[in-house]
This record gives structure tokens, C-alpha cells and sequence, in this order.
């Protein structure tokens, strides 16, 4: 059965494993000739109202969006990119998700996390729970070194 994922949305984050989410991303939306949206959360924190923009990273975000338009013109697919300011990554993306009507969110999740575990992290849980729509779980490629050690 074939779906019909012609709005796709990619939370992206600066690491690895969302850029090679991302990437793949932009070839199902050329093929498929799908709408292709990437938006980077802010977590503002609960000390700060949701509406500061005056937190240390606050470049961090548009450095991202703009390495990901570069993929997607590279890739010759118009990217619509934007920030959100929220509390927590999982639930914005869950929110904007909805309001934009997706029929797809694709996340990237890193191979192995900090204490040399598989696992999925809260984020990408909550997004599989919650998102109204199909969510594919883009796990980053394993580095060669970890494969010769299996």
C-alpha cells in the first residue's frame, strides 16, 4: 500500500542522525513531489516566558535551518523552514504537525546514545505516541567502528 505523504515535516537539531533524516526526507519529497517542512525547537526554558528570544543559543536554530536549506537546494527540493519556541521539542512538533495538516513526520535518531545504548530518547517517544499522523524513525547510519566491534 502506498501512502500518501505529500506534507512531510522534519524536526532537525544540528546533530547527525537528523541530518541523515532530513536528507532522506528530501528524496522522498523529490520523488514523490511532496511539500517539505523542517523546523528546529527552541526549549525555552521555564524560568524565561516562551516568548524570549534572549537565551544563549538563540543563533543556534537559524545556523541549522540554513545548513538544512543548503542540503535541500542541493537536493533540488524547495524546503519551508522555520523555529518554534516551546517548553518541549516533542510536543511542539506534535502541535505544528497538526496545525499544518502533515501526513508525515520523520525523525532522526542517533544509533547509540552517550552510555553506549540503543534506545529511543523522550522526544522521539512522544512523537511516535502522539503525532496524528505516520511517523518513520530515521535511525543515523553506525559508524564502521561500532559494526567490526558487534
Amino acid at each position: 500500500m502506498r501512502s500518501k505523504a505529500n506534507r512531510i515535516l522534519v524536526p532537525v537539531d544540528g546533530k547527525a542522525a537528523s541530518e541523515q533524516a532530513f536528507h532522506w526526507s528530501c528524496q522522498m519529497a523529490r520523488n514523490t513531489k511532496s511539500e517539505l517542512h523542517a523546523i528546529y525547537v527552541y526549549e525555552v526554558p521555564l524560568e524565561l516566558p516562551l516568548t524570549s528570544e534572549m537565551f544563549s543559543h538563540e543563533h543556534y536554530g537559524e545556523d541549522i535551518l540554513a545548513r538544512i536549506e543548503a542540503i535541500g537546494e542541493e537536493a533540488k527540493c524547495k524546503i519551508h523552514a522555520s523555529t518554534v519556541y516551546a517548553r518541549r521539542a516533542g510536543p511542539a512538533v506534535v502541535l505544528e504537525s497538526e496545525e499544518r495538516h502533515m501526513n508525515l513526520v520523520v525523525v532522526g535518531i542517533p544509533s547509540k546514545y552517550p552510555d553506549n545504548q540503543a534506545k529511543l530518547g523522550s522526544t522521539p517517544m512522544y512523537i511516535l505516541k502522539n503525532a496524528p499522523c505516520q511517523v518513520i524513525l530515521s535511525r543515523e547510519q553506525m559508524p564502521v567502528s561500532a559494526l567490526a566491534r558487534n
